[in-house]
């Protein structure tokens, strides 16, 4: 249920205009808000921020609100020092709530006729919620009262004063007489709302009341037409995790307040480190110059005649390349290794007399040279549609891995037994799964696409991906799942190209058939600010999820190889890396070997002439030559070139770049330390003029893993300026690099 919103801000906005306040995207602001002193600052990890005595802020409403049912939440810290009389709100100088001494005061003015109840004061240096809910009828008004979710009494006024002044105050009163009764502390997020009828605690978003009637003194119901929603809202800290759930109604200050708390698990910090990986799209495709082949190919077309996985190996470790993704079998169902529940693998070709198995080359070569490992086994399979399991209409249910096959060559051996319910496709690819992560380890990415066979409509294979992941999970605990999984997601295109502004912090749900996706669709431009984490909530989001982006690209047209085809221009690959790995993506480039086995000698040649580029583009690190100061712990860890210590500070600040000469800048890259989460909303970058004046060049959103800004002009200062304007959190700033 939801009530019109006339005012609803986290104070993510500025005080640009004088003393007015400018609201940011997604905030609801019917009317003008005003700060008193001029003091009144904002602060992205705590809104609102207040000295007490003569601070405050007041809200002019377009439409006056006398005489009409209302509610009122604030979300507020009050410091452990205050004085005498301090007001969280007033509405109209007739409706108040404000701590005195021990207690905290709530209710209508005497000269309303009003009721004033007292409550213990809420704990000092901890965020709470006061919600006043006046209720207007005909013999007078009642105000519904809720401190942090629990009902208070409620107070009963004959006089509805309709003639309350039109005004709001929040962090102090309205009256000049009383201007001394300011909160010593923050607001954090404020929301004034009109409703008609009866009040139903539904109405409120920043902490719902819980819903035990006995103990919070419901009487016995719990709203007035039985549509009480109990799921509560979060307005605080939440304890760190990979997922927090997502509640109808959510506000953006609770919906925030998780996604600063979401964290990676380790294995997902380590894959986005990496930032460059590489795909290998090889198999019968190769040789018949289809990109999705029909599942009826000889398998003996197959056949490199100078299969060379160590030059795959040295090409990728050479140009920046952390991992390989090997296609062990593509939507053909052709795999590349001898697997004893196929006969269409290399083990059917006359290539190395029937006993080759590229799987085993290219891990050995890729361990070989530094390389980690990664397998992509796809989930359609036109072969076993033809002639074997996928899309039989079998049942789903439970199955023993391994399945034993005659000649099996594992009889006696201790190995190690699940049971996880799949169809009979399931289990084909399970088992396939267990030959993968049991006898070529350790992986360290399985890769899944969700494509479906080019079948008849009525033949579907529903993937039994909850159990592949259980199977990975106990074979590979190290080994992330993408891109139909839950730790890495696809970005959306197959350019190469991460949005500007890329949140590893997304709104999911989940599929019926397991699979994470995204709540806004995958084509949305905008996936984590506040404005999506929003969209996402009203679009049925059940989750908000640390899924990071992996942004795939082809170094040529086609994903499998083609000897016509040419590979990208280094124009071309240059600005793909700065607009995937520079956007806080992985960037996954496909090289397609040749029908001999190797990379084509126009790609390795086009890889050299891309890696030549990005070390001129990005030569020494000139931050490793400055002196590091700022505000918050820690300043000169953000240049000492080690990701896992950082630059610390409370959510808002500024580092300064020193330099004894003047020094010319082209490029910045910053990065977070990630394990802590994503928290940069906004910053700013300046130089120092030759004049001392500071001189904006490039402004900046999203970071997370990595931003990489190019000025649009070269500038030669002597010291550079970070300022950080807008997080969800206290921030670390792990990495700042100058070129």
């Amino acid at each position: 249920m939801s009530v019109p919103d006339v005012l609803n801000v986290s104070f993510g906005g500025s005080f640009s205009s004088g003393n007015t306040y400018t609201a940011a995207t997604g905030e609801v602001m019917g009317g003008t808000v005003t700060r008193r002193t001029g003091a009144e600052s904002l602060d992205p990890a705590r809104g609102l921020v207040l000295g007490g005595g003569a601070d405050g802020v007041t809200f002019q409403p377009s439409t006056a609100i006398s005489g009409r049912s209302f509610l009122i939440e604030t979300a507020f810290t009050p410091a452990a020092t205050q004085g005498g009389l301090v007001t969280v709100a007033n509405v109209g100088g007739a409706i108040f709530g404000r701590c005195n001494g021990g207690s905290l005061q709530y209710g209508f003015t005497v000269e309303s006729g009003g009721v004033v109840h007292s409550v213990p004061v809420p704990s000092s240096g901890t965020q709470h919620v006061l919600a006043l809910a006046c209720e207007v009828g005909s013999g007078g008004a009642t105000l519904h009262a809720f401190l942090d979710g629990q009902r208070l009494p409620a107070a009963i006024s004959t006089d509805v004063a309709a003639t309350w002044s039109p005004e709001i105050g929040l962090g102090n009163e309205i009256h000049p007489p009383a201007l001394q009764q300011g909160l010593n502390g923050s607001i954090r997020q404020v929301r004034l709302a009109t409703f008609s009828g009866a009040f139903n605690p539904a109405h409120l978003q920043f902490a719902r009341p819980v819903v035990s009637t006995a103990s919070v003194g419901f009487d016995g119901a719990i709203g007035a037409d039985g549509n009480y929603e109990p799921e509560p809202s979060v307005v605080g800290e939440p304890e760190p995790a990979r997922t927090m759930p997502v509640a109808a109604g959510e506000s953006v200050t609770s919906l925030v307040a998780k996604a600063s708390a979401i964290r990676p698990d380790a294995r997902q910090v380590a894959w986005q480190r990496m930032e460059q990986t590489a795909f290998l799209h090889f198999g019968v495709n190769t040789f018949t110059g289809l990109e999705w082949g029909h599942g009826d190919e000889d398998p003996n077309l197959f056949q490199p005649t100078g299969l060379d996985t160590d030059q795959w190996a040295r090409t990728l470790r050479d140009t920046g390349f952390k991992l390989a993704i090997l296609t062990v079998k593509h939507h053909d169902g052709f795999l590349l290794y001898p697997s004893r529940y196929s006969k269409h693998s290399v083990a059917s070709s006359s290539w190395e007399d029937g006993k080759g198995d590229v799987v085993r080359a290219f891990v050995t070569s890729m361990r070989k040279y530094g390389l980690k490992v990664g397998f992509y086994l796809s989930p359609a399979d036109e072969n076993q549609y033809l002639d074997g399991a996928y899309a039989n209409g079998s049942a789903h249910t439970p199955r023993t891995i391994p399945t034993q096959v005659p000649g099996d060559g594992r009889a006696g051996r201790d190995l190690p037994q699940y049971t996880l319910t799949a169809s009979d496709y399931g289990v084909y690819m399970l088992n396939q799964l267990y030959e993968l992560l049991t006898e070529y380890g350790p992986v360290d990415e399985v890769w899944f696409d969700g494509a479906q066979g080019r079948i008849p409509p009525d033949k579907v294979e529903t993937y039994d991906f909850p159990s592949w992941y259980s199977l990975i999970r106990s074979l590979a605990p190290q080994a992330t799942i993408a891109v139909s999984g839950p730790d890495v997601r696809w970005v959306g295109n197959e350019s190469g190209l991460a949005r500007p502004d890329e949140f590893s912090v997304v709104p999911t749900i989940t599929k019926p058939n397991g699979t994470p996706d995204y709540a806004l669709g995958y084509a949305a431009a905008d996936q984590g600010s506040r404005k999506a984490l929003l969209a996402g909530r009203d679009a049925g989001a059940t989750e908000l999820a640390w899924w990071p982006a992996e942004s795939d690209v082809s170094i040529r047209e086609g994903w499998f190889y083609h000897p016509e085809q040419d590979p990208r221009s280094v124009e071309q690959l240059t600005d793909i890396y700065y607009k995937s790995v520079g956007r806080n993506s992985v960037l996954l480039l496909n090289i397609p070997p040749d029908r001999q086995g190797r990379f084509d000698d126009r790609d390795v040649t086009r890889l050299a002439e891309w890696r030549a580029q990005l070390a001129a583009d990005m030569p020494r690190d000139l931050a490793r030559e400055a002196q590091a100061t700022g505000d918050g712990v820690s300043p000169q860890a953000a240049i000492d070139g080690n990701p896992d210590t950082s630059w610390r500070n409370p959510g808002t600040g500024t580092l300064t770049l020193r330099w004894s000469k003047p020094t010319p800048i082209k490029r910045l890259s910053l990065g977070e330390d990630i394990r802590f989460g994503q928290q940069i909303e906004t910053g700013v970058v300046e130089v120092r003029r030759p004049d001392g004046t500071w001189q904006q060049v490039a402004t900046f959103d999203a970071v997370g893993q990595r931003r990489i800004m190019t000025l649009p002009t070269a500038v030669t200062t002597t010291e550079l300026r970070l300022r950080i304007t807008q997080s969800r959190a206290k921030v670390r700033l792990a990495t700042v690099s100058v070129y």
